[in-house]
């Protein structure tokens, strides 16, 4: 039965209509932890309109073969995990179009800017490319509005959200489920944050991300090798224990269950900022950041993922970049979370009593 609806996140919406026989029923429940459907705004123009129909069996044959796929070769996603990676061709239409096929699961987005509109081919397995092009879409619009993207997993509680910014393997994800397991705070971001400027100041949007987690991760959890589908009494893979790129991906409806979300809410304010270093060690180390409002930002900036920059975010050209009219509105954004009380994390990562969280949690006393 079809169906047309509104996917909305915050101040962006885009506009599906799913086709007979389309099932997108996979790639709304992920996204269903921060995006809602609506009906449809009249009084609101959405970013662009997604005409989603099923991907026939002859379809996806033709491009079952990464070689055998016409146009130039791209990455929707680049990750470190095979998973996460997608690759795909482009096509340019002669009608100024353009279509990317995503070789793995065969799923066909055209993409027509002066109509503001998608058309996505797609079977089930292709599930994994939806979920890229309505977050790449959304981020895209989200920093055209002003926000900041960070690179940062987010832990919400009572109102407040500590923030655990830093790079890749560098031990956000440790952080952020001590927080969660131990002081009763729920999961609010898990790889990104966006901080926006609200009525009374700064506060930050969760984001839907996929657990992506280290082995030394996985295992300080009770349950959780399990969901991640690994034996907790194995020694970690020569090179997994503390390392970026060697990580798992996690079922995230088991994850869920295990460690809870927070609603997705504007109310949700920055109260803390941990930058960890998390590795061998005998203690966790908990030391506050001084440094001058300038240098803070500079931090802060260095740790900015925007979906404009790096060497495949080019693969999507239907979102134009605006971010220079929100210049002035980034920098105040940047500079009301330099104000936020912040700390370095590094040893092991077991979080014991701090001065920024709330008491422990009585399930965990």
């Amino acid at each position: 039965m079809s169906r047309t609806f509104d996917l909305v996140y915050a101040t962006s919406r885009l506009r599906v209509e799913l086709a007979d026989g389309a099932d997108l029923s996979r790639t709304l429940a992920f996204l269903g932890t921060h995006f809602r459907a609506e009906e449809l705004s009249p009084a609101e123009e959405p970013l662009a309109t997604l005409h989603v129909s099923a991907l026939r069996a002859a379809e996806r044959d033709e491009t079952s073969d990464p070689d055998d796929a016409a146009g130039e070769p791209i990455y929707v996603r680049k990750s470190a995990s095979p998973f996460f990676t997608i690759e795909a061709n482009r096509v340019r239409n002669p009608d100024g179009t353009e279509t990317v096929v995503c070789t793995r699961a065969g799923t066909r987005l055209r993409f027509d800017p002066q109509a503001r509109r998608i058309e996505v081919t797609v079977s089930a397995e292709g599930w994994l490319d939806v979920v890229e092009l309505v977050r790449d879409l959304i981020l895209r619009d989200q920093e055209n509005r002003g926000a900041v993207v960070l690179h940062a997993t987010a832990a919400a509680h009572d109102g407040g959200v500590v923030l655990v910014s830093g790079s890749k393997g560098a031990g956000k994800s440790t952080i952020l489920l001590e927080l969660v397991e131990h002081f009763g705070y729920r999961v609010l971001s898990g790889d990104k944050a966006l901080v926006v400027e609200g009525p009374n100041g700064i506060v930050v949007q969760g984001w839907p991300d996929y657990p992506h987690l280290g082995y030394a991760t996985i295992t300080k959890f009770d349950g959780l090798p399990a969901i991640a589908g690994i034996d907790p009494e194995a020694s970690a893979p020569e090179g997994h224990a503390f390392s970026p790129f060697n990580k798992y991906a996690v079922d995230p409806v088991g994850f869920r269950e295990r460690f809870p979300s927070a609603e997705p809410d504007d109310r949700w304010v920055p109260v803390a900022i941990l930058e960890p270093a998390i590795g061998p060690g005998e203690a966790t180390r908990v030391q506050p950041i001084v440094e001058s409002a300038e240098e803070r930002v500079r931090g802060l900036d260095a740790n900015d993922e925007s979906p404009f920059d790096g060497t495949h975010a080019g693969w999507i050209r239907f979102v134009p970049d605006l971010r220079a009219a929100q210049r002035e509105r980034r920098a105040r954004i940047l500079a009301a979370l330099a104000t936020v009380p912040a700390w370095r994390v590094d040893g092991p990562g077991d979080l014991v009593d701090l001065p920024f969280v709330t008491p422990r949690h009585p399930a965990h006393a």
